[in-house]
């Protein structure tokens, strides 16, 4: 990669590193369904008048935005409002890898080679070690959940492969729409309570500037710079990088939110990026 490029990578990992302390953030302050749904909906209007409708199928409009939007993010803003860490909820999500590799093989008869296998057992072996040596340090229920939108981002990777070549920005700015109208429905059947309590003009400025950063500059920016380098090179040079966030995540919580991860934690971190590494490179 060019030396340019490769300083583009990098500020995107720093992009999606800080994102995890934005939704942090937001969740501490607002119902986190609730906060998920303000995402979508920052995120659709009013580009969506802007940008071209993508050519896909009706179920495709329906089918993804549930798993790449309701699911995961209700679930990744849930998981982290019990109170789970930036760092380590960037680590949980990052899962994903494993999940997808797994769906591929199980339902797309995609065989997997030897280094997928031991990957999958590599990072399966360092989220137990957050079960086993956790003693109140978190709830197990929000790596859990957590675990859960990762399944759902897994599904997603699989429904994205499918689609085959597409503007991906222009197919986040369509279907956020959908994912928004989903999240507000399930927002006020399970929050409708902590809905009501929302003051406008009580909230934080920087509740409201985490909200707009995780919709436009994590997403639309993020996303708009990731897609300009995989079209100039192989996924095996550009995707690797992602592997860094959960750093970034942990750095960005330590300094912004004094947030300080166990040993265990670090240790399991390092485990679970090993396994996706053993599945991202091709050697």
């Amino acid at each position: 990669m060019k030396q340019k490029h490769i300083f583009i990578a990098i500020f995107i990992v720093f992009l999606w590193g800080f994102n995890f302390v934005a939704l942090k953030i937001t969740v501490t302050s607002l119902p986190p369904v609730f906060a998920a749904a303000l995402r979508f909906l920052i995120l659709s209007i009013p580009w969506i008048f802007f940008v071209k409708k993508p050519n896909i199928s009706k179920t495709q409009f329906i089918s993804i935005p549930l798993t790449l939007g309701v699911f995961q993010y209700s679930l990744l803003y849930y998981g982290m409002s019990l109170g789970l860490s930036t760092g380590l909820s960037a680590v949980i999500l990052q899962t994903q890898s494993f999940f997808s590799v797994f769906i591929s093989s199980v339902f797309m008869k995609e065989k997997l080679k030897s280094k997928e296998i031991f990957g999958l057992i590599v990072g399966a072996f360092g989220v137990l070690l957050l079960f086993l040596f956790n003693d109140g340090d978190f709830k197990i229920e929000s790596v859990i959940v957590i675990l859960f939108a990762a399944i759902s981002w897994g599904v997603a990777n699989i429904q994205l492969k499918n689609l085959g070549k597409i503007n991906m920005i222009s197919f986040l700015i369509w279907i956020s729409p959908i994912a928004a109208v989903f999240l507000f429905v399930i927002s006020i059947l399970l929050e409708y309570e902590d809905i009501k309590k929302i003051s406008i003009s009580q909230l934080e400025i920087r509740v409201i500037l985490s909200v707009l950063y995780t919709a436009c500059l994590s997403t639309l920016i993020g996303f708009s710079l990731w897609q300009f380098l995989l079209n100039k090179y192989n996924s095996v040079k550009v995707t690797p990088f992602g592997l860094l966030v959960p750093v970034t995540g942990s750095i960005f919580g330590f300094l912004f939110l004094n947030e300080i991860l166990e040993i265990y934690q670090i240790i399991s971190g390092i485990i679970i990026i090993t396994g996706l590494i053993m599945i991202s490179y091709k050697k």
